[in-house]
């Protein structure tokens, strides 16, 4: 019994300060956890607000523009070089090119970027600069709450960064550092995506687009007499190739010839003759 008593006196401070830890971890972590709920709260009420703000009208809208264009023109090289000299005066610069070559036409495609002051000047020195445009599309999207609401969110997020780093130094245990730092880069994962999706939104909205198609009509190479004379040379071709098929095939040809003769000779012999 006496052994039993000293055993019991040995483990139970042991337990008492495991009992201790455990119960201090808890509340280390549902203090991380309380300051992700508060800020997820605070990102609830931060989207709220934002599309109060768009509804009632007062922030600066958000438009991203965009459009396509296409004419005839008599010389693409030229109108080519018209197109680039212009988006250059206007502050913007040409992106992807495109050129094809038709039987009856040559066309370019190229895509354009302009501030988005410019953008409607943009397409009226190029329709005034044609005869005829053949197609004319503009859309604009407006993403006024998506980047308000992207941008309160780095906002909150940054802030619950900077929070995680002040409980990251006075935090002692290992346990508990590890905790916060897992928490930080998952943070930090968040803002870099959110950070890059703003930066997205930002030079759509600064820079609008515009697809320029335009192209120029060109003498078919495939008239009738070139037709012609393009199924003369064909004929011609085929026909020296049956004739190269037949030299190398003629030891095949004297053989079957052979056999007939022989078939039909046989043939001859057997025929009853009439009298």
């Amino acid at each position: 019994m006496t052994i039993r008593f000293k055993s019991l006196k040995t483990i139970l401070p042991a337990i008492s300060i495991l009992l201790l830890l455990v119960l201090y971890s808890c509340n280390s972590n549902d203090g991380t956890n309380n300051i992700s709920t508060d800020f997820a709260q605070q990102e609830s009420l931060n989207k709220s607000f934002s599309k109060e703000q768009v509804s009632t009208g007062s922030v600066e809208r958000k438009i991203i523009k965009s459009g396509s264009i296409r004419f005839e023109t008599v010389n693409v090289k030229e109108t080519h070089k018209f197109i680039k000299n212009t988006v250059a005066e206007l502050g913007g610069y040409i992106g992807n090119e495109n050129v094809y070559n038709f039987e009856d036409r040559i066309e370019h495609t190229v895509e354009v970027r302009v501030p988005e002051d410019k953008f409607n000047l943009l397409i009226d020195k190029i329709s005034s600069s044609v005869e005829k445009l053949e197609s004319k599309n503009i859309s604009t999207v407006d993403v006024t709450e998506e980047f308000i609401d992207v941008e309160a969110r780095i906002k909150t997020k940054k802030e619950l960064e900077a929070r995680y780093k002040e409980i990251l130094k006075k935090a002692a245990r290992v346990d508990e550092i590890l905790n916060i730092e897992r928490e930080m880069g998952n943070l930090r994962s968040e803002i870099e995506s959110l950070e890059g999706r703003m930066n997205y939104l930002k030079n759509r909205i600064a820079l609008s687009s515009l697809t320029i198609t335009f192209y120029e009509k060109v003498a078919s190479p495939f008239g009738f007499a070139s037709k012609l004379v393009k199924a003369l040379e064909n004929g011609w071709t085929a026909l020296l190739w049956f004739i190269i098929i037949l030299v190398s095939l003629w030891p095949f040809i004297i053989l079957t010839l052979v056999i007939i003769f022989i078939i039909l000779t046989i043939r001859k012999k057997r025929k009853p003759q009439k009298f």
